[in-house]
Protein backbone atom coordinates (compact mmCIF):
# COMPACT_ATOMS: atom_id res chain seq x y z
CA UNK A 1 0.00 0.00 0.00
CA UNK A 2 1.38 3.01 -0.84
CA UNK A 3 2.16 5.80 2.24
CA UNK A 4 0.53 9.47 1.47
CA UNK A 5 2.83 12.39 2.97
CA UNK A 6 1.09 14.53 5.19
CA UNK A 7 -0.21 17.93 3.52
CA UNK A 8 1.35 20.91 4.96
CA UNK A 9 -1.06 23.78 6.07
CA UNK A 10 -0.56 27.25 5.24
CA UNK A 11 0.16 28.23 9.09
CA UNK A 12 2.41 25.51 8.98
CA UNK A 13 4.30 26.88 5.92
CA UNK A 14 4.40 30.29 7.51
CA UNK A 15 5.53 29.14 10.91
CA UNK A 16 8.33 26.59 9.07
CA UNK A 17 9.43 30.44 7.15
CA UNK A 18 9.26 32.72 9.70
CA UNK A 19 9.56 30.88 13.24
CA UNK A 20 13.38 29.76 12.73
CA UNK A 21 14.09 33.87 11.92
CA UNK A 22 13.04 35.34 15.34
CA UNK A 23 14.57 38.70 15.87
CA UNK A 24 14.68 38.05 19.71
CA UNK A 25 13.93 35.12 22.09
CA UNK A 26 11.09 36.75 22.94
CA UNK A 27 9.78 37.37 19.74
CA UNK A 28 10.33 33.55 19.69
CA UNK A 29 8.50 32.87 21.92
CA UNK A 30 5.60 34.82 21.15
CA UNK A 31 5.62 33.78 17.36
CA UNK A 32 5.60 29.58 18.76
CA UNK A 33 2.36 30.92 20.98
CA UNK A 34 0.62 32.18 18.03
CA UNK A 35 1.05 29.43 15.83
CA UNK A 36 0.05 27.06 17.84
CA UNK A 37 -3.44 29.32 18.26
CA UNK A 38 -3.26 29.52 14.74
CA UNK A 39 -2.95 25.68 14.18
CA UNK A 40 -5.97 25.10 16.46
CA UNK A 41 -8.30 27.44 14.69
CA UNK A 42 -6.88 26.31 11.18
CA UNK A 43 -7.65 22.49 12.50
CA UNK A 44 -11.13 23.17 13.40
CA UNK A 45 -11.80 25.30 9.84
CA UNK A 46 -10.58 22.30 8.33
CA UNK A 47 -13.04 20.27 10.88
CA UNK A 48 -15.88 21.89 10.12
CA UNK A 49 -15.54 22.62 6.50
CA UNK A 50 -15.97 18.34 6.03
CA UNK A 51 -17.96 17.78 9.53
CA UNK A 52 -21.29 17.18 7.33
CA UNK A 53 -20.95 13.10 7.37
CA UNK A 54 -20.55 10.82 10.48
CA UNK A 55 -18.97 7.91 10.32
CA UNK A 56 -19.51 4.59 12.77
CA UNK A 57 -16.72 2.82 13.85
CA UNK A 58 -16.38 -0.13 15.49
CA UNK A 59 -15.67 1.21 18.92
CA UNK A 60 -19.15 2.52 18.84
CA UNK A 61 -17.39 6.54 18.26
CA UNK A 62 -19.20 8.64 15.72
CA UNK A 63 -15.93 11.00 14.45
CA UNK A 64 -16.86 12.89 11.78
CA UNK A 65 -15.81 13.12 8.36
CA UNK A 66 -13.82 16.38 9.16
CA UNK A 67 -11.79 15.01 11.74
CA UNK A 68 -10.74 12.02 10.26
CA UNK A 69 -9.83 14.00 7.37
CA UNK A 70 -7.79 16.22 9.25
CA UNK A 71 -6.09 13.13 11.16
CA UNK A 72 -5.35 11.29 7.76
CA UNK A 73 -3.71 14.64 6.00
CA UNK A 74 -2.60 17.08 8.36
CA UNK A 75 -1.19 15.17 11.69
CA UNK A 76 1.86 13.13 11.63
Amino acid sequence: MMTMSKQQTAVEWLEDNLIGNPFSEKDFSHNVNLFKQAKEMEKEQIIKAADHIMIYDNKGNYPTLGEIYYKENYES
